[in-house]
């Protein structure tokens, strides 16, 4: 059972960390904590991997604990993409304008 439960958290804490990164690109400034939830999960998960007899010893605290970083990660991970997901309802017209304006020049110089 501690297999089983350290390679899901692994997964999930590696997505994580692949998610943190990709907020990042995002311009978020907040995927610090999204990548440290993503680690401590991953550092859970090897313990569980690594040492099954002491995981055996206190395998529901550690799943406890687990669960709990991936529980929080997957809310603060939806507060930011909430975030991210407003940001764009910000911006002015006349900024949209110009970018469309970017756009269509972009498209015309691709075309010739």
């Amino acid at each position: 059972m501690a297999f089983y439960i350290g390679f899901g958290v692994l997964f999930r804490s590696v997505a994580a960390i692949s998610f943190a990164l990709d907020i990042k690109k995002y311009g978020s400034k907040n995927w610090g904590v999204l990548l440290a939830l993503g680690i401590i999960g991953s550092i859970f998960s090897f313990i569980l991997i690594w040492n099954p007899v002491f995981a055996g010893l206190s395998v529901v605290v550690l799943i406890a604990l687990s669960f709990m970083f991936a529980g929080l990660f997957s809310i603060y991970f939806s507060l930011q993409l909430r975030k991210l997901n407003k940001a764009p309802k910000k911006i002015s017209a006349k900024l949209r304008e110009r970018y469309d304006d970017i756009l269509k020049e972009i498209q015309e110089e691709l075309e010739n």
